[in-house]
């Protein structure tokens, strides 16, 4: 028994880092003013808020149609558009993003493609969400202290994220890394095969043609600019005193912090970064954590609700992960 808790804890045990977070900032908030702050909430606002989702996936998923008919994969939207609600169901239920990787499930299958090649469309996807976060977030961090030291950060971590993409799309980078991955063994040799499932995603990411890349871009600051708009929406339930820059600031740098993995769907972390900037704006703790759980309930519970009714309609073909071809074992 200890050694299956000791298992656990090695394995799960970083993730309760948020949820102390989480227990330590409810310890030194006044929870009798939290409760006030929520109940307060306007109603009418809030729930144009939550059917705001489906706008805003449906613009996300138009832009994963783009990259995938870039890459010759003719997926339709319907199924697209539930793959990616169903995605949202499975990620809050599990931890490390997994709800991506379904719809690379749903791609292959519908589509008879590599799991690999139908992959690549969703990292692509997920990359343009990161880069336009990390913009933001910076801006964001630029607000606070106006010196270089952001702007070196700013730039150190776009080149962190750019850097590694430039090299696993360069020829003599890649083949270079062939020669060594090929001498790890038997599973270095799957990984690195010329049909191997990293050479496919490869591939498909190399489809993108500059058109695509431009389109996508647009209908990233598209859907962000929905997603922002659905916060503030939520900050004016609260009437908190922000504009819709300050908003969309708070919530793309809790939004990075949910990334690190330290926490379950973000709690704990998100709220200390949110409580954090927008107290540099005066906003008391109380209610920047009123609007963090609101954009939770948002976004995750109302958001995976609407999932777990598109998966219903929709499942997942979770037995095509080991079945799939040139995944590694």
């Amino acid at each position: 028994m200890l050694a299956s808790v000791t298992h656990w804890l090695r394995r799960r045990g970083l993730r309760l880092v948020g949820l102390a977070l989480l227990v330590f900032l409810l310890i030194q908030i006044d929870l009798a003013r939290l409760v006030q702050v929520l109940r307060a909430t306007n109603p009418v606002l809030f729930a144009v808020a939550v059917g705001t989702i489906l706008p805003m996936i449906g613009t996300k998923t138009v832009r994963w149609l783009r990259i995938l008919h870039a890459q010759a994969i003719p997926y339709r939207l319907q199924p697209a558009f539930l793959a990616y609600l169903g995605s949202m169901f499975v990620g809050l239920l599990t931890p490390g993003r997994l709800g991506e990787f379904v719809k690379a499930l749903h791609v292959s299958r519908d589509c008879g493609v590599p799991l690999a090649r139908a992959f690549s469309s969703v990292l692509v996807d997920r990359l343009y969400d990161l880069y336009l976060l990390l913009i933001v977030g910076s801006a964001a961090l630029l607000t606070l202290v106006h010196s270089g030291a952001e702007l070196l950060t700013l730039v150190v971590s776009v080149g962190a994220l750019t850097v590694p993409l430039a090299l696993f799309l360069s020829d003599p980078a890649f083949a270079f890394a062939q020669h060594l991955g090929r001498r790890f063994g038997r599973v270095g040799q799957r990984v690195f095969a010329t049909d191997g499932w990293l050479v496919e995603m490869r591939n498909g990411i190399r489809q993108l043609s500059p058109r695509s890349v431009v389109l996508a871009t647009a209908l990233t600051v598209v859907s962000y600019g929905i997603f922002f708009g659905q916060c503030y929406l939520l900050a004016l339930a609260l009437k908190m005193p922000l504009s819709y820059v300050e908003v969309s600031y708070a919530v793309a740098i809790g939004s990075l912090v949910t990334l690190l993995p330290i926490s379950i769907s973000g709690l704990g972390t998100r709220e200390a970064s949110i409580i954090a900037y927008l107290g540099t704006a005066g906003i008391p703790a109380e209610t920047a954590l009123g609007f963090s759980i609101l954009v939770f309930t948002t976004f995750y519970l109302s958001g995976g609700l609407m999932g777990a009714v598109a998966w219903w309609v929709q499942p997942a073909p979770l037995d095509r992960v080991r079945a799939a071809k040139g995944f590694p074992e």
